[in-house]
């Protein structure tokens, strides 16, 4: 009984961050145009029936395990928003930042500053500063194979679940 409790309390919180997901990819078929909505959502159903678990086996666990149930939980919830949110955030981001530098600043000012080609060569520098991917000649080349493991499943991702961006 005990093993079996112990590897419940291990894979519950991965197991919520699974069906966050799983929830969350599913209302955004649902209703593309609610992105961050669906987003909190997903995230608080999946928090309440976590935290009905953690009532359930209350008289079960110690505090420790709790502690650890709840901080394991979060951590992988907010990697999973972060994930999620990064295609949209780094765009806004900057926008924000310079904005925050220049206040009263036109439309046409930032137009300007952050225009493609500045953004692609300003991207492509610190790919090949960080390694990521190198130059030859002319042409680009993946350096890391974790990161076409990860575009991979990200592609994959978005195929299954028509999201354009």
């Amino acid at each position: 009984m005990l093993i079996k409790l112990n590897l419940y309390i291990i894979i519950l919180p991965f197991f919520s961050v699974f069906v966050n997901s799983i929830l969350f990819f599913l209302m955004q078929l649902l209703n593309k145009d609610k992105y961050l909505l669906n987003l909190l959502i997903s995230f608080f159903i999946t928090t309440i029936g976590f935290l009905v678990n953690i009532y359930i086996l209350n008289n079960r666990i110690t505090d420790e395990h709790i502690f650890y149930l709840c901080f394991v939980f979060l951590c992988n919830s907010f990697i999973f928003m972060s994930l999620v949110q990064l295609p949209i955030s780094s765009l806004q981001l900057t926008i924000l930042r310079m904005i925050n530098l220049n206040p009263g600043i036109k439309k046409k000012i930032i137009l300007k500053k952050y225009n493609p080609s500045l953004i692609f060569d300003e991207r492509i520098e610190r790919l090949i500063s960080s390694g990521i991917i190198f130059k030859k000649n002319s042409s680009y080349f993946l350096n890391d194979i974790k990161i076409l493991m990860y575009l991979k499943i990200l592609t994959l991702l978005k195929k299954l679940f028509g999201i354009k961006n």
